[in-house]
């Protein structure tokens, strides 16, 4: 990847940007402690970043019927949302730092997320960045969300920037796997999980932070 030849950074947010999956990570599993629902954290950790839906099968170990458990686990991080936009959240090491380069280098942004776009506007603009970014489209706009590659393709288009000059940051599974599906460079930058081997192989990088990315982009 020659970073000359990208036009156009499309960013994931929750656990790229924001240090937010880490918050309905532990407040899920902290909710189950207390009502003594005995789940495998194993599987919430495996469907980060995609917009299907969990596996409660595999994922209840309890006496909670499936559904019930699955809307008590939606419920829990809907509201979670929405205590961020007001309180806020910590942004990922580097994101600023990487924000500013891009602009300096007149190199377009976006935002690609799973997370529904009013949400994720409250978000980003609680934390000031929703600014910095020309595009936002999450999974409420496309019929397929991660790992289909339908929401990169849509940033790509309403930008009229063809996938091969674009970059994708993610840092999870599904998003690098749509990334790939799309036809755009992805770099990964883990956060609670870290890439499957082969999903790790086709990155054109696994990041310690987003400060590794905006090396790649220094003047």
């Amino acid at each position: 990847m020659d970073a000359n030849e990208i036009k156009m950074v499309i960013f994931d947010m929750d656990g790229l940007m924001l240090d937010t999956e880490r918050c309905y990570y532990n407040g899920v599993k902290e909710m189950c402690e207390k009502k003594q629902i005995k789940v495998d954290m194993s599987i919430y950790r495996a469907v980060i970043g995609t917009s299907e839906a969990i596996d409660m099968e595999k994922f209840n170990k309890s006496t909670y019927p499936n559904d019930a458990l699955e809307k008590m686990i939606c419920q829990y991080v809907d509201n979670r949302r929405k205590e961020l936009c007001e309180e806020g959240v910590a942004i990922k090491k580097g994101l600023r730092e990487l924000l500013n380069i891009l602009n300096k280098r007149n190199i377009l942004r976006a935002v690609a997320t799973s997370t529904p776009k009013p949400i994720a506007e409250k978000l980003l603009e609680r934390v000031g960045i929703k600014k910095e970014f020309s595009v936002i489209v999450s999974a409420t706009d496309v019929k397929k969300g991660k790992p289909a590659p339908d929401i990169f393709l849509l940033a790509c288009e309403k930008v009229q920037i063809p996938p091969e000059r674009c970059l994708v940051l993610e840092d999870s599974v599904p998003g690098a796997k749509a990334a790939k599906a799309a036809g755009i460079p992805y770099i990964i930058v883990p956060d609670i999980n870290y890439p499957e081997k082969e999903v790790a192989k086709a990155a054109e990088m696994v990041a310690d932070s987003l400060l590794d990315v905006e090396k790649l982009f220094a003047l």
